[in-house]
């Protein structure tokens, strides 16, 4: 007998803006406020595809004779997903690293085939407590750089399938040729990062002063330090 699941697809996230660069250098205390806005996305959910014509749920099929199914939107129906919110999932601590499975856990982070700006995420352990954000990023030759500012909305379930709608809106838009070929998620948390940043910092921020100082700078220091602390899960699409 088939026992059917109905995952939502949540849609609804907050916004981060990455700071300009005199906040980057000069607003420490400043630095960990976060201008959040509740949204609701309509003209991103249009492009979902599901069979049921309702483009909110996303039908899990565990049966027992043909084992685990998972019956979700052509456009991400090539990833791993969980019919049961324990197993199934397309990153574990058998093939992640161990301080970003700390962080997120077993977690299917998946690409739209459709819209290159859609991720989606489902989390095995849900996180309530505090925000997991996405930021868009391109990688090249070993080195990733942001795109647009943090994406942020809390995991409640994991029989969920949560949709990140991001943006590429960096420096107003000068990165809109580049090509999302990677997200760095997080969770929206304050840390204590040594050298070069010898402060607290929220998660993001931190993550887009490295990549700043990377980019423009050439100083990979921040971003050995921010990777020293493993706080963060990064996926390569």
């Amino acid at each position: 007998m088939k026992l059917l699941i109905f995952l939502t697809l949540i849609i609804s996230v907050s916004c981060v803006s990455p700071r300009d660069k005199r906040a980057l250098y000069s607003g420490a205390e400043n630095s960990t406020e976060t201008e959040s806005t509740n949204t609701q996305s309509s003209s991103d959910s249009s492009s979902n595809e599901n069979e049921s014509g309702d483009d909110s749920t996303v039908t899990v099929v565990d049966g027992s004779d043909s084992g685990n199914s998972v019956n979700v939107p052509t456009e991400i129906s090539a990833c791993s997903w969980s019919a049961d919110g324990s197993t199934g999932f397309e990153n574990t601590a058998a093939n992640m690293d161990s301080k970003e499975h700390a962080h997120l856990g077993d977690n299917t982070v998946c690409q739209s085939r459709t819209d290159k700006n859609n991720i989606y995420l489902q989390l095995k352990t849900p996180i309530t407590d505090v925000r997991v954000c996405m930021v868009p990023t391109y990688e090249q030759n070993g080195r990733s750089i942001y795109l647009g500012e943090a994406r942020c909305q809390f995991i409640s379930s994991n029989k969920e399938i949560f949709k990140f709608p991001l943006l590429k809106n960096r420096d107003y838009g000068r990165y809109q040729n580049f090509s999302i070929n990677g997200v760095m998620v997080l969770k929206e948390q304050t840390y204590f990062f040594d050298s070069p940043f010898y402060r607290e910092q929220i998660s993001y921020d931190a993550y887009f002063i490295c990549s700043v100082n990377m980019d423009l700078y050439g100083d990979s220091s921040y971003c050995e330090t921010f990777k020293n602390k493993g706080e963060y899960f990064y996926k390569k699409f």
